[in-house]
Parts: C-alpha cells; structure tokens; sequence
C-alpha cells in the first residue's frame, strides 16, 4: 500500500545537472520519533497513500514514514568524532544538502551558504508530475551560517549563528498550518508532507512542490560567471515546469529562455500583487533565497499575514532588518530582473551589468501582472463573483483605480503612537482595520437604505466600524477631510457596484459573500504562534488522531471561500472532549490576535 515512499532515497537528478551544486550526506536512522501531523490530501495527491485512505494514522503508515523521513545526517563533525555514531542504524542511500546564495553570508556568491539543515529526499513521480521532497531539522551542514562564522564543523545541536541543524516543533507545525491555508486558498506556496516530533522540542518538516529550487540555486552560476553550470540549471527548471504541465515553451533556447521570462515575470508579479493585497509578509531580497524561483513562497519562518496594512513592520534578524511589506512590489520586479540578466549570460556569455536590463521587455509583463492582479484581488476582497470581477476588469478599471485611491486613504493612516517593538521586529500599526469596512458595508446599505443606490453611511460610524480597538480618540477623530473621504470612498463604490450589474442584486450578492472573505477571526502571525503552542500542549493529552483531527478543522475554517469555508460551530465547543478544550483556545487566541500582526 506504501510502497511509493520507496522513491524517496535521496536520489535526485540536480546531482548530474549541477555536479558541484551540493555538499553530499550519509545519514543514520533517528529514533523516538512520532508523527505529530500528516497531510492526508497531499499524500494521496503524491501517490504515497491511496485517494481513499482514512485521515487516521496507522502503525503502519507510521513506521514507513518515520524509516523514510526520521533521520540525521552524518556531517563533517560526526565524521572526525565515529564514536557519538558507533552503532547507528544508516540508511543506504545520501543525501544531497543544496548550494545557494544566501543573504546572512558574507560570502555574496554562494560558496559557502546553502542547506544549513536540510537535505533533498528525492523525486516522486505520479502520472503527470514529478514533485520535489526535502527535511529540515536533519542536523547542521557546512553550508549553514555558523559553519562559516566558527570556521570548523559544528555539532548538531549547537548554537552558533544558524548553526543548531535542527528544527523547532512549533516552527514547523505553523509552517504546516499556515502553507495548507494558503495553498487551499488558491496561493502559490511549498507544502508541508509531515512532521516529526521527537519529544524534546526538536522536529523534522517533511516539504514538499513540484519544483523546490529557489532564484538563489541559480543566480548562485550567474554571481560566479559560470555559463555552462547555469544554462544546464536554468535548463533544468525550465524542463520540470514544462513536463509539470505549467508552462509551454518552444524547443529553440534563444526563443524558450525570452518565453520564459514571460512566464516568470507574470507569476512573479502575480505574487507580488497577491501579497500586498492580502497583508502578507515575506522576506524578498536580491539573493531569490526565501522564494520558490516559480514564484510561490518558501520558508514560513518569517512569514506573516497581518489584520491590516502593517506596511512598516519590519522583521529583525539579529544583525539586520528585513524588507517591509510595500517593498516586496520592488524586490520581486528586481529578481525579474536579474533572471532577465542570467538568461542573457546564459545564452550568450555576455555579463552584462543589472543595470542593462532597466527596460527589458519582460519588466513590463511584471508591471502589467501585478496591476491587474492587484486589481483582481481587490475585487475579491469587495466579495464580487468571478463573473462580475471579468465584467469590472474589461469595462470598470476606471471605477477599481477610483475606489482603491479612496481606499489606500484610509488603509495607509497609523496611530500617533509611532513605532513600537514588538517580539520579532518593529511596526507602526494601521489606525483602520479595512476589512471590518468591507464586511460591514454592503449588509448597512440593504438593511439601513433599503439597498439604494445614493444612501450613505454616516462618516462617524463609517470610521468607528473598522477602527482597531488600541486607536485612541486622537487616531479616530472625525475632521472635515475625513468626512469629504468617507463620502467619497462610498460614492466610488457604489459607482463600481452599479458598474458590475444591477444595483441590488450585485449588493445582495456582495452581503455573503464579503462577510466570509472578510472573516473577522481570521489568521494573524501572532494567532498561528499561539495556537500552535496550544496544539503542543495538547498532544499529549489527545489521541493521535484526534489531534489530526483538531489540526484540519482549524486549517477549513480559515480557507476563507464563499462556498468552501467550514467554520468552528458552536455545537463543536460545547462538547466535554478534549479537542473541543483545544478548539476553544484555538478560538479564544483567534479573537485576541485579530487586529495584530
């Protein structure tokens, strides 16, 4: 029934494309593992488990993924000290820790940095894709930060910058939980397969996407100047994404590499525009380290979805601070760029400085994807359907560039507090929560104006409806420009609803729908810390499966999509179960962390 994990032995075909492109592993069965989460879906969608396989873990099932997954490598300090391994149970095969650039090395072309605590598993082909697999927490390579910083090798387990080798258990759940919200919610985004938990705070993250090579695998050739190493990777890339079936491509490379760049130019903006509309932050730099090069995100660690535009929080990395929200419009037209570069090099050895590539063509397919795909998600979150969205994206941009002026008003206004610490960085927080405006309005105008074209909330309570609850009187007072704002902002939207269809219905229709998309207790980054710290307290306490079990309800109830969504019932409260005293705390931290970031 299992017999498809067999594949993942860590044999993988980047070893023959990039031959200097990892460092290699042995590496020994770890025991006193348990596996903690399994994604059911996705291990049916790989073929690892059959589609009709109960949601219910198994000793069998169990014991295949830990002989598969639970393991540590052998690395250059295990080697020169035998006896901390005499006797462990190897696993036959090695496996493959990955060379690219990364931003916390000083060394700027990828001599040094890559997997710091992770390796490759392999490949698993199913009928019509082949999908990628990795582990962190494996135990420290020398391609981490703190190998470079103590110039020997490191002991897994220690703590020299980056240099532990392990994995976190609350790290990884929250990267479960929030990469499978994201992904059911139809964002580009790695998977998680598993995760292991061995008891002591530690874990192994079992990833997983049809394509896990970052920009940083292969701007690493472009840094060096190495033209062969990078057309057979970036040929590389382009071959999975075509056999995966996402993109088409001619056969001629000076032709295949310029469709290329289309490609990657339009998801790159796509993207982008996706996370500045949605108030998700992820650390996007020159390096192309934290992102799938595909364009989908990567790396959970910093990760954040915040209730409001946080656009100057800034996450601190000990000796430096990240992007900003509003910025990553900029960094990932610029990792456009620099592929733009690296196919030039790679097709023709020429090295041409960034600075040459300012007007290349596929810069403006960026700019072009990330309007109308700012655009679209704007529209999404108004609570529009499909069709009417079509209908205003060919005859209403005029009415969407209106409303999102009269919109970025209010979204963009911070408290007079100014900067404040937080646990991980800095912000300065957002007075108005817009999407408490969205949720509210078109249910004020069928209820209090008889769904009227014309009848407009009064700009106080226009304001006191999506005011954040830490805004004092002197963030929410109401002065003359405010109240022009408020009639304004409805006005535009009213003029975009009118351009959508009939008045009413279109209203009607807007009520449900923007009442779930804009769901009040919806995920936070500080929500997911706490919830997930709840979940480890519970899992000793609950059975296995139902742990699972209280895993996915949460996961459904924040897919925030008319139709699909499946909130937490009060009925699933109120019972005297131990996953309902876990659901409770679930919706208790929902509540408190609904205006954070």
């Amino acid at each position: 029934m299992y017999e498809t994990f067999a594949q993942l032995d860590g044999s993988h075909p980047w070893r023959d494309v990039s031959p200097e492109g990892y460092q290699d592993y042995q590496a020994r069965y770890r025991p006193g593992g348990r596996v903690v989460y399994f994604n059911y879906p996705l291990a049916a969608e790989l073929g690892l488990i059959p589609k009709e396989h109960p949601t219910r873990m198994n000793r069998r099932l169990e014991k295949i993924i830990l002989n598969t997954f639970a393991l540590q490598i052998i690395n250059e300090y295990d080697l020169a000290h035998p006896r901390s391994w005499a006797g462990a149970k190897l696993k036959p095969g090695r496996y493959m820790a990955t060379r690219y650039l990364q931003l916390q090395h000083n060394n700027r072309q990828g001599l040094t940095s890559g997997d710091g605590r992770a390796v490759w598993n392999g490949c698993i082909r199913t009928g019509s894709m082949t999908f990628d697999v990795s582990s962190r927490g494996t135990g420290v390579t020398c391609l981490c930060p703190g190998a470079q910083i103590s110039k020997q090798p490191l002991k897994t387990g220690c703590d020299v910058g980056y240099g532990t080798g392990t994995a976190d258990l609350d790290e990884m759940l929250g990267t479960a939980v929030m990469s499978e919200i994201f992904y059911r919610q139809g964002y580009p985004t790695e998977r998680t397969l598993a995760v292991i938990d061995f008891g002591d705070g530690t874990s192994i993250g079992v990833r997983t996407a049809p394509n896990l090579l970052r920009p940083a695998h292969l701007f690493r050739y472009l840094r060096q100047g190495r033209r062969s190493e990078l057309r057979a990777s970036f040929d590389f890339f382009l071959d999975r994404q075509e056999s995966n079936g996402f993109w088409k491509l001619p056969r001629r490379r000076a032709t295949r590499y310029r469709e290329a760049l289309q490609y990657l130019a339009r998801s790159y903006g796509q993207m982008a525009a996706l996370l500045e509309e949605e108030y998700i932050f992820t650390w996007l730099a020159w390096d192309g380290d934290n992102v799938l090069a595909s364009g989908a995100i990567l790396d959970y660690g910093s990760v954040r979805q915040f209730a409001a535009k946080h656009d100057k929080y800034r996450y601190d990395d000990v000796d430096r601070w990240s992007t900003c929200l509003t910025e990553q419009r900029y960094w990932a037209r610029q990792l456009v760029k620099v592929f733009a570069q690296a196919a030039r090099f790679a097709l023709t050895g020429r090295s041409d400085s960034l600075g040459k590539f300012d007007e290349a063509p596929c810069l403006k397919t960026y700019d072009r994807a990330f309007g109308r795909e700012r655009d679209r998600r704007l529209l999404w979150r108004l609570g529009f359907t499909p069709p009417q969205s079509a209908r205003l994206m060919k005859k209403g941009r005029r009415e969407i560039a209106d409303l999102r002026r009269a919109l970025v008003f209010f979204e963009d206004l911070k408290v007079e507090a100014g900067i404040e610490e937080l646990a991980d960085g800095v912000t300065h927080r957002p007075v108005f929560l817009i999407r408490n405006l969205l949720r509210r309005l078109p249910e004020y105008y069928l209820k209090e104006g008889g769904g009227r074209r014309g009848e407009l909330m009064p700009a106080e309570m226009f304001c006191r409806i999506m005011a954040a609850s830490y805004a004092s009187p002197v963030d929410v007072r109401i002065t003359k420009t405010r109240e022009a704002r408020a009639r304004n902002f409805q006005a535009c939207y009213q003029r975009l609803i009118a351009r959508a269809g009939r008045y009413r219905q279109v209203l009607q229709s807007l009520c449900p729908r923007s009442a779930v998309i804009n769901f009040e207790h919806r995920m936070t980054g500080d929500a997911i810390i706490h919830i997930v710290n709840h979940v480890i307290e519970h899992k000793r306490r609950l059975d296995r499966n139902q742990l699972q079990s209280a895993i996915d309800r949460f996961i459904e109830s924040q897919v925030l999509i008319p139709g699909e969504w499946r909130p937490i019932e009060k009925h699933e409260l109120k019972r005297s179960t131990r996953k309902s005293a876990l659901l409770r705390r679930v919706c208790k931290e929902l509540e408190e962390c609904k205006e954070t970031v």
